[in-house]
């Protein structure tokens, strides 16, 4: 009587995880595609203007099934700090449980800290590697 309850868990995680795994890995792929496509909204330098904040809105495509699927569960904009040669040092996309909010564009604070909106309030990166020289 004691293998009945371990095998129902193992039945139970495999048919969960039958049912919650293709959902994800498509969300995910969608992820990656919307960020290729992103729109690029805004940019903002930093006051010694060695490193850029860009906000971007991801798209899909107008009203199709992969593009409601996808802005169901994803924030409306998302923000990356890109250095003066154009690397990318910080990024908020892949932030999933994260809501970035659209109506207002991300602040530096000085040369080294950055500030961009969520629906909770604030969130934001310190990068030394953006000090002014």
């Amino acid at each position: 009587m004691g293998a009945r309850p371990s095998r129902f868990l193992l039945l139970v995680g495999l048919w969960g995880g039958l049912l919650v795994a293709p959902p994800t890995a498509y969300y995910l792929l969608l992820k990656r595609v919307a960020g290729q496509q992103a729109e690029v909204v805004s940019v903002s330098w930093n006051p010694s203007r060695t490193c850029c904040v860009t906000t971007y809105f991801p798209t899909l495509g107008e009203r199709t099934p992969s593009s409601r699927f996808f802005h169901f569960f994803s924030s409306p904009a998302f923000f990356r700090v890109h250095d003066a040669r154009g690397e990318l040092l910080r990024s908020s996309e892949w932030r999933l449980f994260q809501n970035e909010a659209d109506d207002e564009v991300p602040k530096w604070v000085g040369d080294t800290q950055v500030v961009y909106p969520t629906s909770k309030g604030y969130e934001g990166w310190t990068l030394p590697e953006c000090a002014g020289r």
